[in-house]
């Protein structure tokens, strides 16, 4: 898979893209922003089980973010866990440099991955969790038309700190919606 989205393109990860993931990954100021909770790894270690990344499997897809002007590395999206008997997957994504965000590489890669959910996996909803305090990633996610699940409460623990967790979902029929022009391949009924 390679999707072209305005600023960025969504492909399939290479092994030389291991040691960049690994080095965002062991930023602790990255997992701030994210739900899961930091663990300092190996890169021996980390690089050994980030490999099963590389080819897609049934329950999962893994993409590289790269920026289109000039093929730089700026995150990963997932599908994971992906369901696509029951039509439906888990969306994560991150940038791992502080200075890609805010750019739009986000939103572009977070539509990008809706789209190929939509179209070529037929899923019918994808779902997430976002931190209440991640106010630009909640904006986005509004924007491409997730909506929040009220009685889904959850909190992580940041810092000294309990934050809430916002858990979301949107289907392809209010993702089309809101895209305008994005013509439906398919039924948007499940």
């Amino acid at each position: 898979m390679a999707a072209m989205t305005g600023p960025i393109r969504l492909r399939a990860l290479v092994e030389a893209d291991l040691p960049a993931l690994h080095r965002w990954y062991q930023t602790p100021a990255l997992w701030e922003h994210l739900v899961g909770s930091f663990e300092p790894r190996g890169e021996a270690e980390a690089i050994a089980y980030m490999r099963r990344w590389l080819a897609p499997g049934l329950y999962e897809l893994r993409l590289a973010i790269e920026r289109s002007e000039d093929g730089a590395l700026l995150g990963l999206v997932a599908l994971s866990p992906l369901d696509r008997e029951a039509g439906e997957a888990e969306l994560h994504i991150f940038l791992g440099d502080e200075d890609q965000r805010g750019q739009g590489y986000g939103r572009a890669a977070t539509a990008a991955l809706l789209e190929h959910a939509f179209d070529e996996l037929a899923l019918w909803k994808v779902r997430l969790r976002v931190l209440q305090t991640n106010a630009a990633a909640l904006r986005v996610y509004a924007a491409l038309g997730f909506e929040p699940h009220p009685e889904v409460v959850e909190t992580v623990r940041k810092g000294d700190a309990d934050v809430a967790v916002v858990t979301m979902s949107v289907t392809d029929a209010v993702f089309r919606e809101r895209q305008g022009g994005y013509a439906p391949r398919r039924s948007a009924t499940r």
